[in-house]
């Protein structure tokens, strides 16, 4: 077989940022769009010629978005770098818990095998890579899902390719294992959530070198969601028009392993309307904040087998 069912993608965190390590955690995966983007310099002097004459290269940009099913494990060492500070206790089941954090000097090699026409799986190795943005989504009827934005240095071809072995304790969460808490109180008529980290990381390319050098968080972190749900009272709404911060607690809860996404929150609209004969569906566009703490505005607590985050 010679195809995407041969693929496979792995990571591992970097001991220096840019210097490629062995990749060992291989998570199954949806889709990746992992790439390298050269840009050409093109003369543009006058010389009598019909045609262009000279080019050279300039940036080369790394990066791309991988899509995953938001499962239980695979997951722990993801968190730091989505979001910069985790502490592990406990033991087996294992705690961690993340915060938002610093992200210098944090960064991971990704690899991608790509099968080509003639069945030999082709290592593609993506080196000083840092999450830019993540979303977790979450639908009625669906398998959970989460999506990472990466942002590299600099991209090779032609290395090992890594063994994969994959964990025999994977499972995703599904819309059935979810449920969401609103200022303490449960919301059972859930029809969508997400939520986005942005970590505002910026490309850093110098005189000198057409490859970033380490990308660096240039401002705040936006994180963002919305919660869609069926339109029960005017209780939501109201939250919208005081402008009042409330607590959201989403759960994901397989039985064994959980997943607890804890933030204070505050409603940025919208008025729910009516566009035809069906139910109301009320629209809770939010954003996380906090007057006393980061980690008081949003804090991702993974309970499950993995014994560290790094």
């Amino acid at each position: 077989m010679s195809g995407g069912a041969d693929a496979q993608i792995g990571f591992k965190t970097e001991s220096t940022v840019g210097t490629k390590v062995v990749v060992d955690q291989f998570p199954p995966f949806k889709s990746e769009g992992l790439t390298q983007s050269i840009t050409y310099l093109d003369t543009e002097t006058i010389s009598s010629r019909h045609t262009l004459s000279v080019t050279k290269q300039g940036t080369k940009e790394v990066g791309g978005q991988v899509s995953f099913e938001l499962a239980n494990v695979d997951f722990a060492t993801l968190l730091t770098h989505m979001m910069g500070s985790v502490t592990t206790s406990g033991a087996g089941p294992y705690t961690h818990v993340a915060t938002p954090g610093s992200l210098v000097g944090k960064s991971m090699s990704w690899q991608v095998g790509r099968p080509d026409s003639g069945g030999t799986v082709n290592p593609f190795d993506y080196l000083g890579c840092k999450i830019g943005s993540w979303t977790i989504s979450a639908d009625v009827g669906s398998i959970a899902t989460m999506d990472l934005d990466l942002v590299g240095m600099t991209e090779a071809t032609g290395g090992t390719l890594a063994t994969a072995s994959y964990d025999t304790a994977w499972e995703p969460f599904v819309f059935t294992e979810a449920s969401l808490t609103l200022a303490g109180t449960a919301i059972g008529t859930v029809r969508s959530l997400s939520l986005t980290g942005d970590n505002a990381i910026e490309r850093r390319v110098r005189l000198g070198s057409g490859t970033s050098k380490e990308p660096l968080q240039i401002g705040r972190r936006p994180y963002t969601g919305t919660v869609s749900m069926d339109f029960d009272s005017l209780t939501q709404y109201a939250k919208y028009v005081a402008g009042t911060e409330v607590a959201l607690v989403a759960l994901f809860d397989n039985g064994t392993d959980t997943l607890t996404i804890a933030c204070n929150v505050q409603f940025t609209g919208e008025t729910p309307t009516v566009g035809g004969q069906e139910l109301l569906e009320q629209s809770l566009p939010f954003r996380c904040l906090s007057a006393t703490s980061d980690a008081a505005a949003i804090t991702l607590t993974l309970v499950n087998t993995e014994t560290v985050a790094t």
